[in-house]
């Protein structure tokens, strides 16, 4: 069985075991390689549709994301094409990066996270972690979900009534149609509505935002302070909106070595179940390196958080990239080549925690 992989999954050696297993460039992947594949694992830059795939002995294809947006989901069972993907693989990581984005903002407004308004849209594996560990950071969080409102959920709100929050961070997939479209949820006159004195922070999908009207909006100096991880019209980022936002990175704010495995790990098991073959079984836990710092202070849980990663590393990255002759093979080259970056819980902290940071640490350096 040949298996065709996108090059930048790590831990593909697992499905060696199930087949010859060939790594390729997803964004460049054509359908004449998949002519006699039976399995396809891509990631968020494949799309998966009737073009790719047409005439393909291709019966399996598993994309190691949490979103599904570059998934024609519908043709594939129409062909009875078996889809599997990664809910919550790296809903740690992102929640790190939103809380780093957080605190760095937090840092330049010189004030502090605590007793400020989050709004969270979007109640996912990813904003669910996000809205909980804001709360346990100290601050009021308020949450917009539409479809979990119809079914019932309370304290849910509408978006609208969200946008006075001194931080709005958006965790939503990216669809087109029906009632709960989030193309341009944050259309120009939304983003009309926010102010200088708020923060944007966008980690889901570039086009939820409309990149067009924030360019406008920023450019005259009243937009929101705003950390940008995905753009609208990725692999190229408009350089003009780069230079107005705070901090901007490469669409990897769930880029964990953590979070990738996870990935791999779901579809393989994915993959097993389909076969009807049994699983591999769990690798033992290594022992983690030891973390003592103290923390008394929201400085030092930033300090924490940039011991393993630095959004200020990618917004250079990604600057220095928009200076090169094909900015978009450099977007892509920033992925591919990403610096291994571990989420928390690589490390065990044995320092000495002030009462006040005793919740966010805690799920910090949990295990789960």
């Amino acid at each position: 069985m040949k298996i065709i992989a996108d090059a930048n999954m790590p831990g593909l050696e697992a499905f060696e075991a199930l087949g010859q297993v060939e790594r390729h460039e997803g964004r460049r992947l054509q359908r004449e390689q998949l002519l006699d594949a039976k399995v396809l694992l891509v990631r968020s830059v494949t799309h998966v549709d009737h073009a790719l795939l047409a005439g393909t002995p291709v019966r399996f294809v598993g994309s190691a994301t949490i979103g599904t947006d570059h998934i024609d989901q519908r043709w594939l069972a129409s062909q009875g094409i078996a889809f599997a993907h990664a809910p919550g693989c790296n809903a740690r990581a992102v929640a790190e990066y939103v809380l780093q984005a957080v605190l760095l903002l937090c840092q330049q407004r010189q004030c502090s996270p605590v007793g400020l308004t989050a709004g969270v849209v979007g109640m996912g594996n990813v904003g669910a972690r996000v809205a909980d560990w804001l709360t346990a950071l100290g601050m009021r969080v308020r949450v917009c979900d539409p479809p979990l409102q119809r079914q019932g959920v309370a304290g849910l709100e509408a978006i609208d009534a969200l946008l006075d929050c001194d931080v709005l961070t958006l965790h939503v997939p990216l669809t087109e149609e029906g009632e709960d479209a989030t193309h341009h949820l944050l259309d120009s006159a939304r983003l009309a509505a926010l102010g200088a004195d708020q923060m944007l922070i966008n980690t889901c999908r570039g086009p939820v935002i409309d990149n067009q009207a924030l360019l406008g909006l920023l450019a005259t100096g009243k937009g929101p302070l705003t950390i940008l991880d995905v753009w609208e019209s990725e692999p190229v980022v408009p350089e003009a909106l780069y230079q107005q936002v705070a901090f901007g990175s490469p669409h990897i704010a769930g880029y964990s070595l953590e979070g990738k495995l996870k990935g791999t790990e779901m579809l393989h098991d994915a993959l097993c179940d389909w076969l009807k073959t049994a699983r591999a079984p769990a690798s033992r836990e290594k022992a983690k390196p030891v973390l003592e710092q103290s923390v008394s202070c929201e400085s030092d849980v930033l300090a924490l958080l940039h011991g393993a990663y630095m959004i200020e590393a990618d917004h250079k990255r990604l600057g220095e990239s928009l200076r090169e002759s094909d900015p978009a093979a450099a977007f892509d080259r920033l992925r591919k080549h990403y610096p291994v970056r571990h989420e928390l819980h690589h490390w065990q902290h044995e320092g000495r925690v002030a009462a006040q940071w005793q919740p966010i640490m805690a799920r910090l350096f949990a295990s789960s």
